[in-house]
């Protein structure tokens, strides 16, 4: 009876123990994800094509990431991808809990040293890409450009809704502008759906953008497909491909813009991410684009996936960044922006009887004005001030662009 009661006693500790290992695996098994959260970053404003991507996937990547963490996605626009790209170099934590959704042209912008880049895509660590892309330009309705050929002769300026430098909405129109298209960019909109409003309102005549994130707007506001690049579509047959009317250096360009086209929607996480870390979230990564249910929806909302490895986006980043300075100097060429005369703009005059956000917005005359730290001019008592310098009730004139609610110049007294 004893030896019985001892073999029972052992019994009860072997089961303890191997419920104990059992735990301890389930554990090890999940891993460091387990009741992690995890920061999914977007390069622009909510509505478009990046922050679909973002999102779409952040609703499916825990299940194929051991632990399941949660996903929460923030998006960060500003200066065409610049801002979300130097937050993930510099500022976020390097532990794999932070993933972003970058600008597919973040590597011409480092090459050419755009102003205020500060990353480095050779040490961010690519997940791969969602998407290959095909970017387009698209007219008005009612403009009467209905195709390529036709812009190129234009005799009256076509004015185009940018984002900034740095973005393809701003880089494709100035290559059409270097190469001698009747082109005028006008910049500061955040997102496709402000730049498709702002055509609706007749505000602006065309945008360069997507295909994947213009064809609602195609469908439902008429838009007019004129040119295209990258990745072929059947849905663009007939539309003439950019190279079509360039010159022997704006094709030069056009390929420089066109590599990063596939891998058109780049996911990237932080530097000195452990290496089993980062292989794990480069398979969940590609299980989540081969996921049953994602497919399903992205079918519904009739957006383009496929998977890119992290191999082919490091090779994209690579040629670019060894692209020659003959190239770079064209791109840097386009991307100058022309320079205003203030005294013809049209503006308001008047005390300052709001400030928000810093100094970010005020209203004077009546008028709400967004003021840029870069694209708007700001002088006090004749020297150059930065927004912090606001006061309510202080005197100034405002000079702005038609159509556009950003300030090109504030001078107050």
């Amino acid at each position: 009876m004893k030896f019985r009661g001892c073999s029972g006693l052992i019994a009860t500790f072997a089961f303890a123990l191997l419920f104990s290992t059992l735990s301890t695996n389930v554990t090890m098994a999940n891993g460091f994800y387990q009741g992690k959260t995890i920061k999914m970053i977007v390069r622009s404003a909510p509505g478009g094509g990046y922050d679909f991507y973002a999102r779409i996937i952040a609703r499916h990547l825990s299940k194929h990431l051991a632990g399941n963490p949660k996903v929460i996605v923030m998006n960060m626009p500003g200066a065409g991808g610049v801002v979300a790209a130097n937050y993930m170099m510099s500022r976020a934590k390097q532990d794999g809990t932070e993933i972003a959704i970058l600008s597919r042209e973040a590597q011409i912008a480092q090459r050419s040293g755009d102003a205020g880049v500060k990353y480095d895509l050779r040490k961010l660590n690519p997940l791969g890409s969602a998407a290959s892309a095909t970017f387009l330009v698209a007219m008005a309705k009612d403009h009467p450009v209905k195709t390529y050929k036709q812009l190129k002769e234009s005799k009256t300026t076509v004015l185009f809704a940018a984002s900034g430098p740095g973005a393809g909405s701003y880089t494709y129109p100035a290559l059409l502008r270097q190469d001698g298209f009747p082109v005028k960019i006008i910049s500061g909109f955040q997102g496709g759906a402000s730049r498709f409003l702002a055509i609706e309102r007749g505000n602006v005549h065309a945008t360069a953008n997507s295909y994947e994130s213009t064809a609602k707007a195609i469908k439902e506001l008429g838009l007019v497909p004129v040119l295209w690049v990258g990745a072929k579509r059947k849905e663009l047959a007939g539309v003439a491909h950019i190279s079509e009317q360039l010159s022997s250096k704006g094709k030069q360009f056009a390929a420089l813009m066109a590599a990063p086209l596939a891998a058109g929607r780049p996911f990237y996480t932080t530097p000195n991410v452990p290496a089993d870390r980062l292989k794990s979230l480069r398979a969940a990564f590609k299980a989540t684009l081969m996921d049953t249910a994602l497919l399903s929806e992205a079918k519904r909302s009739k957006r383009n996936v496929q998977w890119t490895s992290a191999e082919e986006v490091d090779r994209v980043n690579r040629e670019v960044l060894g692209a020659s300075d003959d190239v770079i100097a064209m791109y840097k060429a386009a991307q100058k922006r022309p320079k205003l005369n203030y005294k013809k703009l049209p503006n308001v005059a008047g005390p300052i009887t709001k400030i928000k956000k810093k100094g970010k917005r005020i209203t004077v005359g009546g008028k709400t004005f967004k003021i840029s730290g870069k694209r708007t001019k700001i002088m006090v008592a004749g020297k150059k001030a930065k927004r912090k310098a606001f006061k309510v009730g202080m005197e100034c004139k405002v000079m702005f662009q038609k159509g556009k609610k950003e300030a090109a110049m504030v001078d107050c007294k």
